[in-house]
């Protein structure tokens, strides 16, 4: 199946490739397809292949050993996972799964290795790791706190940063997130955050309307008391 080109020469890592090294890699890529709940690799599966999410949504998840799931990242169409243990040869603590019906496209560590001797490519995958970095500092802090309603407050306040779309009502989450998803972000119960979105529901300081949230001031979200 021919890759799309004019797909991939936008994603963030081979934009700034030369014409004959970017079609070089392109011809190397391979396209499959997953359905929904469909894991796409395990840890003890990584450090083989760096993939791009051609269409579909995947999530970077972990069993925690209370039996929660904890998910770590999402990527949608467009982004790229795996590379970080193509570099050190390490494989990855988590498992990622498809959340709708996703196709990707995947490229050997072999031609990845070659493209991290190009300048263009490693500046590239430099600031795209830097910001993942600075996203898990975020998290990080967002687990430290016991009280479920600022674990909440907080993954909401960094999805508006990382996934927000401006709106007229303020900031929309997208793509759209069950509450189990939230769940896994936040590292609480899926009741809890149902729960907890109709009292921040309550108080204006989001808006629901089915799956989409809508933040009026995600600002406000870090402010104020917290009931919980």
């Amino acid at each position: 199946m021919a890759i799309d080109r004019n797909f991939l020469r936008n994603v963030a890592l081979f934009r700034d490739l030369e014409p004959d090294e970017f079609e070089s890699v392109a011809r190397l890529f391979h396209e499959r397809g997953f359905s929904k709940s469909q894991v796409i690799f395990t840890e003890e599966e990584t450090g083989e292949y760096m993939y791009v999410v051609r269409s579909g949504r995947v999530k970077v998840s972990r069993w925690l050993p209370s039996g929660r799931e904890l998910i770590l990242a999402c990527r949608g169409a467009g982004e790229t996972f795996g590379e970080l243990s193509l570099i050190d040869g390490k494989t990855l603590p988590a498992t990622v799964t498809a959340l709708v019906p996703t196709t990707i496209l995947s490229l050997h560590r072999s031609r990845f290795v070659e493209l991290l001797g190009r300048p263009p490519f490693a500046r590239a995958l430099l600031r795209e790791l830097s910001g993942r970095f600075r996203s898990a500092w975020r998290q990080i802090e967002i687990l430290t706190h016991h009280q479920a309603e600022a674990r909440l407050r907080m993954a909401l306040h960094l999805m508006c940063r990382n996934k927000g779309e401006p709106c007229a009502e303020g900031v929309r989450i997208e793509p759209p997130l069950t509450h189990r998803e939230l769940a896994g972000v936040a590292g609480v119960s899926r009741e809890t955050v149902t729960r907890v979105l109709g009292q921040l529901a309550d108080r204006g300081l989001v808006r629901l309307d089915a799956r989409r949230i809508v933040v009026p001031d995600p600002e406000l979200l870090l402010e104020g008391e917290v009931f919980d």
